[in-house]
């Protein structure tokens, strides 16, 4: 049977992890899914390009109106913004079905605004990876956040890249890939086989 201390560590450690979690809900913070989770990053092609042609204030309103797509899409899909760091976001969901479902309609819902408002939208590339992760006091941690990031920096403008273990749970929900072949991930090693989205459900059901 387990000591009596090692009772109470583990007692301490659960109360703790309450008590963290109800001052980040008191505090306005995001509430982190824990466990094995779907980390999605966003990122705006060409940002720069478009300060320089439409200056600080046009730009802003372009970058304004994709930060609404982006923020209303992880809402609809039950994700959580972790992180925004200029034109980038960062996101979890507690299922891969959400999260590849919210990256489409992020896509889709640009695409339509490029058709008709070509010079007042912007292009994102979106990666994501899911499994372990450690999440502290109001950010993640671990191999699963820095592989999604390498591959969000990989996927072209306008596009969907996910790791393999996305793609496993992800196709169980009707989602449909293109095998893109092992790439090698900047800090990361080679030997990483990704996959493009190619088709399947924006809505998060």
């Amino acid at each position: 049977m387990p000591k009596n201390d090692d009772l109470d560590r583990e007692l301490t450690e659960a109360i703790t992890a309450r008590v963290h979690k109800g001052l980040r809900q008191k505090l306005g913070g995001p509430n982190l899914p824990e466990g094995t989770v779907t980390i999605m990053f966003t990122d705006v092609e060409g940002s720069s390009d478009l300060v320089r042609e439409l200056g600080d204030e046009g730009a802003r309103a372009i970058l304004r109106s994709h930060d609404d797509v982006v923020i209303e899409a992880i809402k609809t899909h039950e994700g959580t913004e972790v992180e925004r760091a200029g034109d980038s976001f960062m996101a979890a969901f507690s299922t891969a079905r959400r999260a590849v479902a919210c990256a489409l309609s992020i896509q889709r819902t640009l695409t339509a605004r490029r058709q008709h408002e070509p010079d007042a939208s912007v292009q994102v590339r979106i990666g994501m990876d899911t499994g372990e992760v450690l999440a502290e006091e109001q950010r993640y941690f671990g191999s699963t956040v820095f592989r999604a990031a390498r591959i969000a920096d990989l996927a072209p403008a306008g596009r969907i890249m996910v790791s393999e273990a996305t793609k496993v749970l992800a196709t169980q929900a009707g989602f449909e890939f293109e095998d893109l072949g092992e790439h090698e991930l900047k800090g990361l090693g080679a030997g990483h086989r990704l996959y493009e989205v190619t088709s399947g459900p924006s809505s998060p059901d």
